[in-house]
């Protein structure tokens, strides 16, 4: 079966979404001279937008690649929380998965741009203090979604105020109790080893030397930092991804490291939603029992096509498909 074939089996696969909500807001202006209160531009907005973020795209691209979706997650009942489960609904995603609360605030983050430049990035995260009953309530209600889920996708962005250590152990536990099925992590850079014993890992390569404070990227030194990632954590797999070089499959029993050339031909539009989309169809491939380095592949694929897309493009199977068979040399 080649490549794109293995895309028809993602059809109906059921994959547990577990992470962070967010809104991404965009205001759209134009800068008007300098402010008279402080040397900064004075942008005049003209229209705003608002999408869904964190674990929203995901979930999107799960869904609009032939996936069935479940989500769990804590949102504020405020605009931004009310906002996300609307989208939610647009899309026909079950939200009972969804916990609303009135003590939090829904993260957000707010992208000001004018003259087609970023100003300015604002911000929020979730209240430093969500109760313990709340957290107690959204683990069971992770450990008690559809018995039928093939796959789990934990996607930690590193908001604040739920992603913590304690909140981290304990969910994978409670994963773990209830469903056998694959677990990939989008860990924060700052706690990977405490996704223990998971199928895959996945960390952006450039940020990954970073974090071991390796400044070259070599077979070598790409090696070293997977299996330092899989020495703490005791993750079968360790995936670090770069859309515009060399990305590394990295295996816990086996020194060998399987490199994968960049697939993207064309210049980038936009780098939004790579991420999301790549975890999406490592939930989806792995959900379907596809061999690991196809996943990779397949997510790749998925990476480069997103890359050259307008921000946010959701696609259907078959369009992947075909921008994998117009890059058949690199299958």
């Amino acid at each position: 079966m080649s490549l794109a074939d293995e895309i028809s089996k993602w059809k109906d696969k059921k994959v547990l979404v577990v992470g962070e909500a967010l809104v991404d807001e965009y205001l759209y202006g134009r800068a008007e001279g300098i402010s008279p209160d402080a040397p900064v531009p004075n942008v005049k907005i003209e229209r705003t937008s608002a999408f869904l973020g964190g674990i929203g795209r995901v979930i999107k691209y799960v869904n609009s690649l032939g996936g069935i979706p479940e989500v769990c997650t804590i949102v504020g009942d405020d605009y931004q929380g009310n906002l996300f489960l609307k989208k939610m609904k647009e899309i026909k995603i079950d939200t009972s998965g969804v916990l609303k609360d009135k003590k939090i605030n829904t993260p957000q983050i707010t992208k000001i741009k004018a003259m087609n430049q970023h100003m300015l990035r604002l911000e929020t995260d979730y209240s430093s203090n969500i109760p313990e009953s709340l957290i107690e309530d959204f683990f069971e209600i992770v450990a008690n979604r559809s018995r039928d889920i093939e796959a789990i996708l934990v996607l930690d962005y590193g908001i604040g105020g739920l992603f913590n250590d304690l909140f981290i152990q304990t969910l994978l536990k409670k994963l773990k109790k209830s469903y056998n099925v694959p677990i990939i992590a989008r860990p924060n850079f700052s706690n990977y080893y405490i996704y223990e014993e998971i199928d895959l890992i996945k960390m952006n390569l450039q940020k990954a030397l970073e974090t071991f404070s390796i400044d070259t990227s070599t077979e070598t030194s790409v090696s070293i930092v997977g299996k330092k990632i899989i020495n703490s954590s005791k993750s079968k797999n360790v995936l670090l991804s770069y859309l515009e070089s060399d990305s590394y499959l990295i295996f816990k029993d086996s020194e060998r490291v399987e490199k994968f050339n960049p697939i993207l031909k064309s210049r980038v539009r936009s780098y939004v939603a790579v991420g999301s989309v790549i975890m999406a169809v490592l939930g989806l491939s792995f959900a379907s029992k596809i061999p690991v380095s196809e996943c990779i592949k397949l997510a790749l694929h998925s990476a480069a096509l997103t890359a050259s897309l307008p921000p946010v493009n959701f696609y259907n199977p078959e369009k992947l498909q075909n921008f994998i068979l117009s890059n058949k040399s690199q299958c």
